[in-house]
């Protein structure tokens, strides 16, 4: 695996989730973040997929949590089953509920990974990236 991991958000299934999930998320003043791991993978992959050497803690069930603009945690989710896509990346789906909206900003950690700080906005969107070399 290459040692680019992304956090992307905006392919179909993701704008349907996030339609579909929107302010209903079980609180008002809620919402739901969505997003995709991604990490490279070499031409010719397919089927499914996870970490491995420093990646190794990226896969199914590896925990996603959110962090307030102070710090706390507001919310947790996990990855779903990574798979390649037709860029033979590696994606893995996090969805991650009731997430508060009343913070200017959040972090975002996926397993012991450092954490990116977005704004709220590109939190509502799903329009987060995240690299790691």
């Amino acid at each position: 695996m290459s040692a680019v991991l992304g956090l992307v958000a905006g392919s179909g299934a993701v704008a349907t989730a996030w339609a579909l999930s929107g302010a209903g998320d079980g609180g008002a003043g809620t919402f739901t973040l969505v997003g995709r791991i991604r990490m490279a993978g070499a031409p010719g992959q397919a089927g499914t997929c996870s970490g491995d050497g420093p990646w190794s803690d990226v896969d199914k069930g590896a925990l996603v949590t959110v962090y307030d603009s102070e710090g706390l945690v507001v919310a947790t989710g996990t990855l779903g089953t990574g798979a390649y896509d037709d860029a033979a990346a590696c994606t893995f789906p996090v969805i991650v509920r009731n997430v508060p909206d009343d913070s200017k900003s959040y972090g975002v950690r996926v397993g012991w990974h450092p954490r990116q700080d977005i704004t709220n906005e590109v939190a509502r969107t799903g329009e987060l990236v995240q690299m790691l070399e």
